[in-house]
């Protein structure tokens, strides 16, 4: 993003480090965004713009990425052990409503759009960053969120998907890329107007977010190598990306379950106005 895109790779030298307030807020902002559906790379962009914040140093951002990520692997702990005994089991296929080998296979299947959509517009979205854009983004996510209760698809089994319908949810997680559009809410709002159950939905979704995540992390690793702000920095912004994110985890998993999930539509309508603005005025 920006001046640590490869063609404007710069030294770690030129930067000053994360301080540990700084490490604190950037932790808490990816633990938040990355899974509440209001969209990590707009709030971080707005960050930035309203506070000065700049974007954090390579290895530090990846430190926060790696801190969400064991945020979902803890939350999914239960469904990713059943997955992997899954693969040693006769018959695994039998339980629909149980986590097994079949949902790795969704998952795989849903990763391969993602990936493409985010190789192929990343370089994209780094050069064509402007706050009417994520504006118009965030006011088709409230969209989205007003329309998360409503079922477009009645299904025989709500705890079945299939794989057509994994690969819709992976093609518009790849499209998240783009700030402003909610990963975890696109895929969540999607699930349910296909008839998938709420839960199920919720924790698919997460589950390929480990993927997602890692792809990221991948990329920021191509743009070069930066150094940590130091030990303490360090560990405070990656235990609570962790901690926040996991809590965010639960609270998203609660409000889909629940049928809530459209309470976040005032907040990204909010967000949408606050780009426009500052586009205009700013």
């Amino acid at each position: 993003m920006g001046p640590w895109s490869a063609r404007g790779l710069r030294s770690a030298r030129d930067i000053p480090p994360v301080s540990f307030l700084q490490s604190i807020f950037l932790g808490l902002i990816q633990g938040a965004t990355e899974f509440l559906p209001v969209s990590s790379s707009g709030h971080l962009l707005l960050a930035q713009r309203l506070f000065g914040l700049r974007e954090p140093e390579l290895a530090f951002d990846l430190l926060l990425h790696l801190g969400t990520l064991a945020a979902v692997v803890f939350f999914l702990r239960t469904e990713i052990v059943s997955i992997a005994s899954s693969l040693f089991r006769r018959d695994p296929w039998a339980s629909p409503s149980s986590w097994g080998r079949r949902d790795l296979w969704l998952a795989i299947v849903a990763s391969v759009p993602t990936g493409i959509i985010g190789v192929v517009f990343h370089e994209t979205v780094e050069t064509g960053l402007t706050f009417g854009g994520v504006g118009a983004r965030y006011l088709v996510l409230t969209t989205l969120l007003l329309l998360s209760s409503l079922q477009l698809r009645h299904k025989e089994d709500p705890d079945r998907m299939e794989v057509w319908e994994a690969a819709a949810i992976g093609v518009i997680q790849g499209l998240a890329v783009f700030p402003g559009l909610s990963r975890s809410g696109s895929t969540i709002i999607l699930a349910l107007l296909m008839g998938i159950a709420p839960r199920r939905a919720a924790k698919f979704s997460f589950l390929i977010s480990l993927p997602a995540i890692l792809g990221g992390a991948l990329f920021t690793l191509k743009k070069g190598v930066s150094h940590l702000p130091g030990v303490v920095p360090s560990v405070a912004g990656f235990l609570f990306a962790l901690v926040v994110g996991y809590l965010a985890l639960l609270l998203v998993e609660r409000l889909v379950v629940k049928g809530r999930f459209q309470r976040f539509a005032p907040y990204t309508a909010c967000l949408a106005a606050l780009c426009f603005y500052l586009q205009f005025h700013g």
